[in-house]
């Protein structure tokens, strides 16, 4: 078997195409039928169902698709390292970010990031926290920047920073005379969140205590999919929501946005990765540029984080 074999039943499990795979390689079709037909061959086994549209891999077809991801990536990753070593850095870096980050914190260094690393690649999923962890397992992705601790052994987590969160009001609502809140003060009567499956509504919850006065008759409850609808409806209602500090940023009225009394609540955002990433330092690289380019306001270890934010991201204001 050759590894151009293996890029190319990648390429229709891929695309669930053979012609589709064909163009994705640069061949012709016949060609790329004629080259997975010698593997299947040379393995005894049936990779595809062809009866199918999309083409699916069989269940041996499954199995056969990680290993040969991982075979031609480590090809791959066999270049990278030497490059790295050399004192290059360049290839591709597959990347997943969790929705609540990627809107704010890519645009805080990714030109900078491309400006310092033109032959680095990088391709970027905004994908949830579960996503993220599936893919590096199947070697789809090969880092994730997300809000951890994980419960899984086998990802590395490493910290990056820990970002405080901040309650954002609707016009006049009655904890805006107060200088801090604190988290008793909030209801989830008035709380709109994000909608399951992100891990910021999870956080959310645990922060506000007040439910012992929770109606669930209330006249108007929302779960969304961003925290830009949630800061939308904020300023069209009369409850409140809860901010991670960059997306804070580009509220144009920051009176309405109230910092917490301390310990200031946090959730910790790290760098992921799976057992086998060797590119160390693209990885430094990566993390590195990120760090420089937070807002001084960002605590970068876990002590730091419990101070007081008096005046949130009060120097873009």
């Amino acid at each position: 078997m050759t590894l151009t074999q293996l890029e190319y039943i990648l390429a229709v499990g891929d695309t669930g195409s053979f012609s589709q795979a064909a163009s994705q390689c640069h061949v012709t079709q016949p060609t790329l039928s004629m080259q997975i037909q010698k593997l299947e061959d040379e393995l005894n086994v049936i990779l595809f169902d062809r009866t199918k549209q999309p083409v699916r891999p069989t269940q041996i077809g499954e199995l056969v698709l990680k290993q040969a991801r991982l075979v031609v990536q480590g090809s791959q990753h066999l270049r990278e390292i030497v490059d790295e070593n050399k004192g290059a850095i360049s290839g591709t870096l597959r990347i997943g970010i969790i929705p609540t980050l990627a809107p704010y914190l890519l645009p805080l260094f990714l030109n900078q990031f491309m400006k310092k690393h033109a032959n680095v690649h990088l391709v970027i999923d905004e994908l949830e926290t579960q996503a993220i962890v599936d893919k590096i397992r199947n070697n789809s992705l090969d880092l994730g920047i997300a809000v951890t601790p994980i419960d899984d052994l086998n990802i590395s987590q490493k910290a990056l920073f820990y970002e405080p969160f901040v309650a954002y009001f609707s016009p006049g609502h009655s904890l805006l005379q107060k200088k801090h809140v604190d988290e008793s003060d909030l209801s989830l009567n008035e709380m709109l969140l994000l909608s399951e499956g992100h891990c910021f509504r999870e956080q959310s919850l645990g922060l506000c205590k007040n439910k012992k006065n929770l109606n669930s008759s209330a006249n108007f409850s929302f779960e969304g999919g961003s925290l830009e609808t949630l800061k939308k409806l904020v300023d069209q209602g009369d409850g409140f929501t809860l901010l991670p500090l960059l997306a804070a940023d580009d509220v144009s009225d920051k009176k309405r946005l109230k910092p917490f009394s301390a310990p200031v609540p946090t959730r910790e955002v790290s760098v992921l990765h799976g057992p086998h990433f060797q590119r160390k330092a693209l990885l430094k690289a990566l993390t590195d540029t990120i760090v420089q380019a937070l807002p001084k306001e960002m605590p970068l270890n876990r002590s730091k984080s419990q101070f007081k934010v008096d005046n949130p991201l009060g120097h873009r204001s």
